[in-house]
């Protein structure tokens, strides 16, 4: 939806209906754990907070201090606040409003913590009905895409309520956007998405269209519905699409979509290539004859036509006997465009694409691309270990960095890389040596060759190759063996400039487990970090320490 939420979608929430978290009951009193609120110890504070979640409903009457803690200038103190009020449940109604005002922190986890103890607290639409209202006059795009997400992450949970958002003028649009990115098991809601086809406003009509479509075979009684939009110039495109998707095609249709292959709206016709497909997945002679064309509107010059055809191509019905040698003789002579375009519908085959891939890095110019591909279909590209090995030293530095990443997400399956890899890190000139003890890392213990030239990193005035050889001997010797060595690098690390550093020692201090006991106190202070994900590192890293 990936890609990687607003206010506006706060509306949505009105509805929902949403089960509690099971919490652990706090040892000290509720009035106790209010007075510790107050404390100037933060540590004292957030774990007070958190008791008095893990309260629940009990913990009522902490409502309004913890609403106030909201405000606080710790964005540690304001998630823990948001997310105990959550855990209190109904009682804690009236934090609503101060919730949804979180909703533009700065703080990724505190906005996330907000939207979640809306969901939870279930204030129900006489209190929020007006607030989504206000929201939806106020959208900022940002926050629309985060409670969009946090609302499919909800699933069949989140369903009833927003069937009822459907019958909302202000938020039918969204909710058929949210019940799109859950997908089949939100199939209650295929009647109420239904009644939305007759709506009077395009955009709208066309979102019920494309969620019908995500519902799939749920959803083959709408057919006949759908298909009347086939004549509706808003929403011809997303019928089309819709019906393949759902895989039926109603009696006396099909004269229409075959006829409008040829429409001038060409994105129209990829799609209805591409249902007829769909929709007879036992016809070896037309799943051919569509791959043909869509092959050919790979050279389209609309950028448009070019996308819908690449998609197209990538979600027709399995049939790797048909279509990779088609794009085999597209990607000959091809331009550079008709090339890259094919890539893309090749890498969806998965591993069955390797060997075109392979063949396909004899293109310079897109070799870095290439790579790039093999590398996202991991560890079913081990038949290209060998040629992404040659490239490791490749004269083009992004091409011999992705040819790494690319071993590196492999994984174990790319051990015959381990020597090459091994002989490039201790090569003086080497680029990038930090991706090469990545890859190394990631192949795991099939690369315990490279122990020794890894150990020897750990000295490095280069912090950054120093901490990233300390996570791959981690990955690739037992604890007992290297835990001692390791220990001082990546405890260090934790204080690193870089997030993503910071998250690697603190995940690889927890597969140490209590071998690294003494970076406890480090591991406590990264709790606090700046950043989620570290942070989640940094808790899981202790919890594998103290076991």
């Amino acid at each position: 939806m990936n890609t990687r939420k607003s206010p506006v979608f706060c509306a949505i929430w009105c509805f929902l209906a949403l089960s509690g978290l099971v919490a652990r009951a706090g040892e000290d009193s509720v009035a106790t754990l209010i007075d510790n609120l107050k404390s100037t110890d933060k540590a004292v504070q957030v774990q007070s907070i958190d008791e008095l979640g893990a309260c629940g409903e009990k913990a009522a009457e902490a409502v309004a201090p913890l609403v106030e803690l909201l405000k606080n200038d710790s964005a540690d103190v304001r998630a823990h606040a948001a997310r105990a009020l959550g855990e209190i449940g109904s009682p804690a109604k009236s934090a609503v409003n101060a919730l949804a005002g979180l909703l533009k922190d700065p703080d990724e986890t505190v906005r996330q913590q907000a939207i979640k103890a809306v969901v939870h607290i279930r204030p129900g639409p006489q209190v929020t009905i007006p607030l989504c209202v206000k929201l939806l006059e106020d959208s900022d795009p940002g926050v629309r895409v985060r409670v969009l997400h946090a609302i499919a992450e909800a699933g069949p949970r989140a369903v009833p309520g927003l069937i009822q958002a459907l019958k909302n003028d202000n938020m039918a649009y969204w909710a058929c956007l949210v019940l799109r990115e859950i997908g089949p098991p939100a199939k209650d809601a295929v009647p109420a998405l239904a009644e939305k086809l007759q709506d009077p406003r395009p955009e709208v009509r066309r979102e019920a269209i494309l969620a019908l479509a995500a519902m799939e075979e749920a959803a083959s009684q709408t057919a006949p519905q759908i298909a009347a939009a086939l004549n509706d110039e808003f929403t011809s495109q997303a019928a089309t699409y819709a019906l393949g998707r759902i895989g039926r095609i109603p009696p006396g249709i099909e004269p229409t979509i075959r006829a409008n292959i040829n429409s001038d709206d060409k994105v129209l016709g990829v799609a209805s290539l591409w249902t007829l497909a769909r929709v007879h997945p036992e016809n070896k002679h037309l799943h051919r004859a569509v791959a043909e064309r869509l092959i050919r509107r790979l050279k389209d010059k609309d950028l448009l036509v070019q996308a819908a055809a690449v998609r197209a191509l990538a979600s027709l019905p399995p049939a790797p006997e048909i279509i990779v040698p088609l794009l085999e003789e597209a990607l000959q002579d091809a331009d550079e465009a008709t090339v890259r375009n094919a890539l893309d519908a090749l890498v969806a085959l998965g591993p069955s694409a390797v060997p075109r891939l392979i063949d396909a890095l004899k293109h310079e110019k897109l070799r870095g691309e290439v790579v790039y591909i093999l590398g996202q279909i991991g560890p079913g590209a081990a038949a290209a270990t060998p040629a992404l090995t040659k490239l490791i030293a490749d004269k083009d530095e992004q091409v011999a960095l992705e040819a790494a990443v690319a071993l590196a997400k492999i994984g174990s399956n790319a051990k015959g890389a381990v020597p090459a890899l091994i002989e490039t890190l201790q090569e003086p000139g080497t680029k990038d040596p930090h991706a090469i003890a990545y890859a190394l890392g990631s192949i795991g213990p099939n690369a315990v060759a490279a122990e020794e030239v890894l150990t020897d990193l750990l000295k490095s005035s280069d912090w950054k190759l120093a901490l990233t050889s300390a996570w791959a001997l981690v990955r690739i010797c037992p604890p007992a063996k290297v835990s001692e060595e390791t220990l001082p690098v990546l405890t260090a690390g934790l204080g690193a400039d870089l997030p993503l550093a910071r998250r690697g020692a603190a995940e690889a201090l927890g597969r140490l487990g209590p071998l690294a006991k003494a970076a406890i106190p480090a591991l406590q202070k990264a709790t606090n970090d700046p950043d989620a994900a570290v942070r989640s590192a940094a808790e899981k890293a202790i919890q594998s320490i103290q076991q």
